[in-house]
């Protein structure tokens, strides 16, 4: 009750928060929901979800909600095919980052759902996906329980051997992770293969275990599963009263919870039991309340499994025409279902039906096929039931197989008597056979272990093999790369000597000289992008290439390149075509650079290789992003060019180079990119006929308001002084006063503390405007305090400052709620910027342009400090305490960057990302440390 009232009070909250403008509507919805959430009932609540979903200002939240109770109410109630519905909608209307249990459990119930339904292989597919995300949340007990609906799903299907694999995986987990109630689960699961193996009495000593487990813990559903398998594998080694008195067990059970599915399993058991004890007409009437229940749960393969039984019974009891009908329904369930070992017990009744009816060659047909299932399922259960449908079919060979039965048990009872008489002898002869097969064991032994030393050996030296190969094929590829870059450099590079030499000799006219410094501009710039594909290149696989991600317009850039390349494909003879589905407009957010760097790569290639036709450039919406599509009518490529596109250093052949030059990194690198930014390059080419290339780039596009937010208010605030209140954070003094007085200097009340607990105290006390928190702080870290604050239900905005200004480390501070962040060392422009967003002018007229911030003295300071910041880090190195020693390194590099000592800055940069790593490189720290000591010294 306390749980349904705190939703109900967070539902009015969030209905409240909607705006005060429709007040007479959120009344009105929050008596909708009050009513949902209290009603039980399916018909009611699915109508009061009717109407507030008919909301189109409906908060996605709330959709959620009613999308997740309808579901679960569903399910509860094996309303399966609303419940299949529900679930599916709470996926679409959620995302892994907004709610992941909840996103996680819609996928997995979906799953369940399916299975339920009958439709296991449809449910493997949504168990998988689930199990994806359980390994992205990290979950090993969501993980292991995957893990065996699968197996069980397996299992159903009749692929023991992937069952088994699953249910393997998931007891290795639950051994380490689960409690006992999922040890008992897991240990009850693979019991049942045991039985599919027809190894009953290991099967049956599991269950006992399970058993006991079980009623331990008050599991009344786990007994009555393990009363339902244990008289399935009493069934099976043909001890039927045992399995009468099991599945009466568990039908007990079930029929007080109503359960359709389980009921449709024991009934359709009992009828199975029923049927060999010859019990026809108890057979008749479990096999019907099979067939309903069946119904009721709406399972496929529970209902192909009870009218299989059903027209069994219905044959012995001389019902034909009926079981004849009856075999063909669940037959026609099977197939759709895809249930093997349905279709082949079907197809052996069915024959056997036919046969009687005197439809001798339908009963022939399907006798073949039910002897090809039987090969393909290749149990020993499945011969001897083709044996016996063999004696029942082929009358003309019935006499002769018995005439044959009975000389093989004649020769049986002979050999038996020979046995009997030999047996002496063979006592003897044992003796003498276990000394020979010590010895020859002792032998085979040494020789399987010479062969397999001998394997191994040859093994690695096929791996040695193989490395060296891919070692010579790596060398070609960079004797082949190297000779394409020299002569790609060589050939800008002779062209700028031999025009800068034209232009020292004086060997060029007046008139010319702008055309010649053209020249020397345009091969600069070809040397430019060279050598940029290099280093991009090995940035990427130094992982080193960060992302730069701006807000920009799609649009115009694709009508820059447009602009870029017309003259060139006109110069050609070729046409341009732009073809845009994006309107007028289309902003989003990604590295502007290198999408144009990609699509520039792909432009030029398509113009390289073209000599006549067109070229065309064509952009359109996805629904997860953008599509580019570059189109050529040039050389195009065959099958086994296209293999090697992609290869970093590679072109299509090597006479592509010597025709059309280049290195052969730009689809490398550009493909590189596209895999950084989330998305993918692929490529259509066929020979002689032109190629597209298909730049695939997820995204959202965004208001273009959003885009213009930061410029306009730069452009609205004029760098005028700012009024407010600020709590500043720092633990280095020369930083504290210095970020102070630029503070002052804006118009700002400045609160300076040392440490994140004084900045909690004097936030909580002062509740200033803005709170700046330097991250790496002693006493209490910025991350700390902010934590703290946040707990204390502090609402103004909280700012990171940091010398830690990598993208992963800016993403990681806001997503802990950062408002956000301010890098060191302190750039003025973007630090007005931000704090202008927090903070209101303190008048039209002010102005900081003239504000000029003297910063000489706290210069001086620092230098004074280089020598006390030396000798601590010198202690700290003796002692071996780089916790202290990393803090240090990082205050010198803040301070180091603020007052723009580069040479200081990079030698603590260097230290400090050695000190971060989890193993650290003795020898390299001394060198490190020394390093900087001795510039601290230098400059102190």
């Amino acid at each position: 009750m306390l749980t349904r009232l705190k939703r109900i009070c967070f539902i009015g909250l969030l209905v409240v928060l909607s705006g005060a403008s429709n007040d007479a509507l959120s009344n009105e919805q929050t008596s909708l929901f009050e009513q949902f959430d209290l009603e039980q009932t399916w018909t009611k609540k699915h109508r009061l979800a009717t109407d507030i979903l008919a909301n189109p200002d409906l908060p996605n939240l709330q959709r959620v909600t009613i999308y997740s109770d309808l579901a679960e109410l569903a399910f509860t109630q094996s309303d399966l095919a609303n419940a299949l519905k529900y679930f599916k909608l709470l996926e679409a209307n959620n995302t892994l980052k907004e709610q992941p249990k909840l996103y996680f459990r819609a996928i997995k119930m979906q799953g369940v759902v399916l299975y339920y339904q009958g439709l296991v292989q449809q449910a493997v597919v949504d168990y998988n996906r689930a199990l994806n995300i359980a390994i992205t949340l990290k979950s090993p007990i969501k993980q292991a329980n995957l893990l065996s609906n699968i197996g069980l799903a397996y299992f159903d299907m009749y692929n023991m051997e992937l069952a088994l694999d699953y249910y393997q995986q998931a007891k290795v987990i639950y051994e380490k992770e689960g409690s006992a109630q999922d040890k008992a689960d897991i240990l009850h699961n693979i019991a049942g293969i045991y039985i599919r193996l027809s190894r009953y009495e290991s099967a049956l000593e599991m269950y006992r275990e399970v058993l006991k487990v079980f009623q331990e813990l008050g599991d009344d559903d786990g007994v009555a599963q393990v009363y339902g398998n244990m008289g399935v594998a009493y069934t099976e080694s043909r001890q039927y009263q045992l399995a009468l008195h099991y599945n009466q067990l568990a039908l007990r059970y079930y029929q007080s919870v109503n359960n359709a599915f389980q009921l449709s399993t024991k009934h359709t058991n009992l009828a199975t039991i029923n049927l060999k004890l010859n019990k026809f007409d108890v057979a008749l009437y479990h096999a019907n309340a099979g067939q309903q229940f069946a119904l009721e749960a709406d399972n496929k393969s529970l209902l192909a499994a009870a009218l299989h039984v059903l027209s069994t019974v219905q044959f012995v009891q001389g019902n034909t025409e009926n079981a004849k009908e009856t075999s063909e329904r669940s037959i026609t369930l099977a197939k759709e279902y895809n249930n093997g070992m349905r279709i082949k017990d079907g197809l052996g009744v069915e024959a056997l039906i036919h046969a009687s009816l005197g439809d001798y060659e339908k009963a022939l047909s399907l006798h073949q096929q039910y002897v090809d299932y039987q090969r393909s399922v290749n149990t020993e259960e499945a011969s001897k039931a083709v044996s016996q449908f063999q004696i029942q079919f082929e009358s003309n060979q019935l006499n002769q197989e018995i005439k044959q039965l009975k000389q093989q048990q004649y020769l049986q009872e002979l050999q038996i008597a020979k046995r009997s008489q030999l047996t002496f002898l063979l006592v003897i002869v044992a003796i003498l056979i276990l000394i020979t097969v010590i010895a020859v064991y002792k032998r085979r032994t040494e020789k399987q272990a010479k062969l397999k030393l001998s394997e191994q050996v040859e093994q690695r030296t096929k791996e040695l093999q193989s490395v060296a190969q891919e070692l010579r094929e790596a060398n070609e590829v960079k004797s082949q790369f190297l000779a394409n870059i020299s002569h790609e450099i060589r050939t800008p590079l002779t062209a700028i000597l031999a025009q800068t030499d034209d232009l020292i000799s004086g060997q060029y006219k007046a008139e010319q000289l702008q055309d010649e410094l053209r020249v020397i501009q345009r091969q600069s710039e070809h040397l430019k992008s060279l050598i940029n594909d290099v280093l991009d290149l090995s940035k990427i696989e130094a992982n080193r290439l960060e992302l730069n991600i701006s807000c920009f317009d799609v649009v115009k850039l694709i009508n820059d390149i447009h602009a870029m390349f017309s003259p060139q494909t006109k110069a050609k003879g070729l046409s341009l075509i732009l073809e845009s589905q994006l309107g007028d407009t289309y902003f989003t957010r990604l590295d502007l650079t290198r999408v144009k760097q990609i699509l520039i790569n792909l432009c030029a290639n398509a113009i390289k290789f073209t000599h006549k036709g067109h070229v065309t450039i064509a952009v359109s919406k996805t629904d997860q992003g953008l599509l580019f599509c570059i189109q050529d009518t040039g050389i195009g490529m065959s099958s086994s060019q296209l293999k090697l596109i992609f290869e970093c250093f590679s072109q299509a052949d090597n006479s592509i180079s010597r025709r059309f030059g280049g290195t052969g990194l730009g689809l490398s690198l550009s493909q590189q990119l596209a895999a950084m930014m989330g998305g993918y390059i692929s490529v259509q080419s066929e020979f002689k006929k032109g190629s597209e290339f298909s730049f695939y780039l997820p995204c959202i596009q965004v208001e273009e308001q959003v885009c213009h937010d930061d410029m306009q208010a730069k452009s609205a605030a004029g760098h005028r002084l700012l009024s407010g209140k600020v709590v500043l954070a720092e633990d280095h003094s020369d930083n504290r006063k210095l970020i102070s007085r630029y503070l002052h200097s804006l118009g700002l009340e400045v609160i300076a503390v040392e440490n994140g607990e004084q900045a909690v105290e004097q936030s909580l006390k002062l509740y200033p405007d803005l709170v700046l928190l330097d991250i790496q702080m002693p006493v209490m870290d910025g991350i700390s305090a902010f934590e703290l604050l946040k707990q204390c239900g502090y609402e103004p905005p909280i700012l990171a400052l940091t010398a830690n200004a990598m993208s992963h480390e800016i993403d990681h501070y806001l997503s802990l709620g950062f408002s956000n962040y301010l890098a060191k060392p302190i750039d003025k422009e973007s630090f007005y910027t931000v704090l202008a967003k927090y903070l209101s002018s303190a008048n039209e007229d002010s102005s900081t342009e003239s504000i000029h911030v003297d910063m000489s003295d706290l210069v001086a300071s620092f230098k004074q400090s280089l020598i006390t910041e030396s000798e601590l880090i010198e202690q700290h190195f003796k002692v071996g305490d780089y916790k202290s020693l990393q803090k240090d390194s990082h205050r010198v590099l803040g301070a180091a960057q603020m007052f723009e000592f580069k040479e200081i800055a990079l030698a603590a940069k260097a230290l400090d990302d050695e000190l971060l790593q989890s193993q650290i490189n003795t020898q390299k720290l001394t060198t490190l440390v020394n390093g900087l000591l001795v510039l601290l010294k230098q400059y102190g």
